[in-house]
């Protein structure tokens, strides 16, 4: 087996390493888009600082587990966003 981790292995982690948290301030320092399905979750992404939404069917994880393809959202859902 080697060196290699299982993902069980990667659980007992409980803290990042001071390279992982500035690496990820770094990534996140020109803003955040995020994905959201709702009106209501596009509201709560701006409040937390969110740059822009994806107005998204659903959410990414049940598209590839639906065989990964997407469609258009509901133009009036686009409508409560804006």
């Amino acid at each position: 087996m080697g060196s290699e981790t299982s993902g069980a292995d990667l659980g007992a982690h409980t803290r990042g390493t001071a390279r992982v948290k500035r690496g990820m301030a770094e990534m996140l320092k020109g803003g955040v888009i995020m994905d959201v399905v709702t009106p209501g979750q596009a509201r709560i992404a701006e409040g937390a600082g969110a740059v822009a939404v994806m107005a998204l069917e659903r959410v990414p994880a049940d598209i590839r587990a639906q065989g990964g393809v997407s469609r258009m959202s509901d133009p009036d859902m686009i409508e409560g966003i804006i």
